[in-house]
């Protein structure tokens, strides 16, 4: 069952790549601006978001398969309806649509893991949860702009994108049989867990106090730190294939220069699966914020393909720590995580939303496309500041 757990979301996530990747392109290519580019991820995040909240209130582990099913379906819709109605006006049409499939997917499959894989809550796995987790879903979101440079890029330079819509819908069939399966599995261990006529609501897991109970809270830290993070990244997918666009650069190189980022984001994460303190020293985190500001100053002066996948991985080697260090901290205190979770999810949500279209508006209004690096590079600097700060003290924890 956990292969089928991690495997899930990571196929998810490249349904979600492909997407992302080919409405932004195909704008690009039709002369659209920077705001209008930037504007497709916030259409996504923004239906996400409120989707996400509105299952908050009615989801329960009796009725979370079947929401996911019923996601499932609209994303199947969505999916044809980029590939039979092309054109550039329907892509955030269908991109809002996507958005409540994604998030009927995602909200209700919490619940499903929190019942079935509960003994992994124990603090002594903590690190190897968010590091699998974390190379779960940037793995995924790695491979679909991968996929779509292969097929769209390098196979059929016309038509691919037609053939990568059709990719998305057998895996979203996929992933629909996948969770018929578990539908069938859980109805059945509800039967078995619940007296005849009581509803099942999801439940806390106990969690094992270790030696991990005396450390700090920085659950707020890492939302500072994760979020401006998510900020940056959310412009630098929006912004590359603008700015790869005006540099000449091909659709498959564009989509590895994407890929990069994640790759080297999944691979670093779940190389921290042994992690014990550097989650609470001031200097790791701080020299892989160092590693995204270099990063975004190479995409800003470098102009050749070689040194912007460089770029890529050197921002991947920043963003899987700060990922990291979002999930750890939401998970580290047992008694608050479940609150800690879900404020986690509004950041990377919110952040979808403004930020892509605050990075397209500066740089339209600047008339400069290097603009929004800077402008993140500023922001990590500030983070890598307030979080040597608050975290001197623990040093030598």
């Amino acid at each position: 069952m956990k292969i089928i757990f991690y495997l899930l979301p990571c196929v998810m996530n490249i349904i979600m790549g492909l997407f992302f990747f080919i409405t932004m392109r195909r704008l690009a290519i039709s002369g659209a601006d920077s705001f209008a580019i930037s504007g497709t991820m916030a259409v996504w995040a923004f239906i996400y978001a409120v989707v996400s909240a509105l299952l908050g209130v009615v989801q329960h582990r009796g009725n979370a398969t079947k929401f996911i099913l019923a996601g499932e379906g609209i994303l199947i819709f969505s999916m044809l309806g980029f590939l039979v109605f092309p054109s550039m006006r329907m892509q955030y049409v269908w991109l809002f649509g996507s958005g409540i499939g994604t998030a009927m997917f995602f909200a209700p499959f919490q619940v499903i893991v929190k019942m079935l894989d509960s003994h992994e809550n124990a603090r002594g796995t903590l690190a190897k949860t968010a590091a699998v987790y974390t190379f779960s879903w940037s793995f995924g979101f790695a491979s679909g702009p991968f996929i779509a440079a292969m097929i769209w890029g390098l196979l059929s330079p016309e038509d691919g994108w037609k053939t990568c819509y059709k990719i998305n819908i057998l895996l979203v069939l996929a992933v629909t049989c996948f969770v018929w399966f578990l539908h069938c599995f859980i109805r059945g261990k509800n039967r078995e867990d619940m007296p005849a006529g009581q509803t099942p609501e999801p439940e806390t897991a106990p969690v094992k106090q270790e030696e991990t109970e005396k450390l700090p809270d920085l659950a707020v830290l890492g939302w500072i730190v994760a979020g401006t993070g998510f900020i940056t990244i959310a412009m630098l997918r929006t912004q590359i294939p603008y700015r790869c666009n005006l540099l000449g650069m091909s659709t498959a190189q564009q989509g590895i220069i994407l890929a990069a980022v994640s790759y080297m984001q999944a691979f670093l994460a779940l190389g921290l699966w042994k992690s014990r303190r550097w989650m609470y020293h001031p200097f790791p985190v701080a020299f892989a914020g160092l590693c995204g500001v270099s990063a975004l100053l190479l995409f800003v002066f470098a102009d050749s393909y070689p040194v912007y996948v460089f770029a890529g991985l050197l921002y991947g080697c920043y963003s899987g720590v700060f990922c990291f260090f979002f999930v750890y901290h939401a998970l580290a205190n047992p008694e608050k995580s479940h609150r800690y979770v879900a404020v986690n999810e509004v950041i990377v949500g919110s952040t979808s939303v403004f930020a892509p279209l605050a990075s397209g508006a500066l740089a339209d209004a600047a008339g400069n496309s290097a603009v929004p690096f800077f402008t993140g590079a500023v922001l990590i600097v500030m983070a890598i500041v307030y979080q040597v700060a608050a975290t001197w003290r623990w040093r030598r924890l």
